[in-house]
Order: structure tokens, then C-alpha cells, then sequence
């Protein structure tokens, strides 16, 4: 090993400036694809168990009574179906889906309104709990919290 980082450190003194600005660039891409290759989009960070979501729909700026209901989710659930499955504009289509190991957000194509004028977003701030939002022209229609309380009893809890 010494003998290869000999040969390494000799290699690189011969090298002129633009070979090291070549080597050091693709360094910090390697760098950079590595770290993005680190949020596995399949390693979704929510546990199962009970959890307690507490939705709140907004008409015109208004905010409405808050509807909380209880909801159990198994290991290995798909979490667009699980978590990401918020009410929002019936018109409205979701696409752009992205995922990572915290996050879901995806554009809503609605009629009459300009592309990417609506949207959709859940973060998980830890593994049990998570606040979601959809907004249409920047303004709030649904927020979402949801808070895992306990273990799941059995599969029809």
C-alpha cells in the first residue's frame, strides 16, 4: 500500500496544472454523486405502527375544523400510498413525483392553472412524525401532521 501511495504522490508532482484541476474535478463529482447515492429513494425512513393524522383544509385563506383520524401502517407499505394520499383539488392530477429517504413532493397539473402552480409536499423531521402540505398558487389548501403513537395490534387495526 505504502509503495502505491508513493508512486501516487509521485505521479501527481509530474502532472501539470490543468491534469490536476482534471483530477480534483472529478473528485468532487465523485464526491457529490456519492453523497447523492446515500438518500436511497427505496429506504423510506417512517416506522410502522399506529399513527395519528391530524388533517386541516383551508378555502380562501380560511382554515377549517381539523379532522384527525387514526391509521395504521404496516412495514414495507408503499408511502406515496401511505402518506403522501392527501385530499386536494378533485381536477387535479399529481405528477413530478419525487422521492427520498425523508421526503415526498409532487407538482399538481391543474385545468386553468399554469403548470407548477400547485404542489404537494410531506418531510419527515424523524422517523415518527412528519407535517404535509398541499398549496395551489402558494396558498395553503391542506396542512397534515402525523404523529406514530404505538405499535400496531394486529393487521386489521
Amino acid at each position: 500500500m505504502k509503495q502505491y501511495l508513493n508512486r501516487l504522490v509521485l505521479s501527481w508532482r509530474q502532472w501539470n496544472a490543468m491534469e490536476r484541476m482534471v483530477a480534483l474535478a472529478s473528485l468532487a463529482v465523485l464526491s457529490l454523486a456519492a453523497a447523492a447515492s446515500h438518500a436511497d429513494p427505496g429506504d423510506f425512513q417512517a416506522m410502522p405502527g399506529l399513527w395519528k393524522i391530524t388533517t386541516r383544509s383551508f378555502d380562501h385563506g380560511h382554515a377549517g375544523s381539523e379532522q384527525t383520524r387514526w391509521h395504521c401502517v404496516d412495514e414495507g407499505p408503499d408511502p406515496w400510498l401511505e402518506f403522501a394520499d392527501l385530499p386536494g383539488p378533485v381536477q387535479c392530477k399529481r405528477s413530478g413525483e419525487l422521492r427520498r429517504s425523508t421526503a415526498l413532493a409532487w407538482t399538481l397539473t391543474c385545468p386553468g392553472m399554469s403548470p407548477a402552480a400547485a404542489h404537494g409536499r410531506v418531510d419527515f423531521d424523524s422517523p415518527e412524525h412528519y407535517t404535509a402540505s398541499v398549496k395551489l398558487q402558494g396558498h395553503d389548501v391542506v396542512q397534515v401532521e402525523g404523529r406514530r403513537y404505538a405499535a400496531c395490534t394486529s393487521a386489521n387495526d
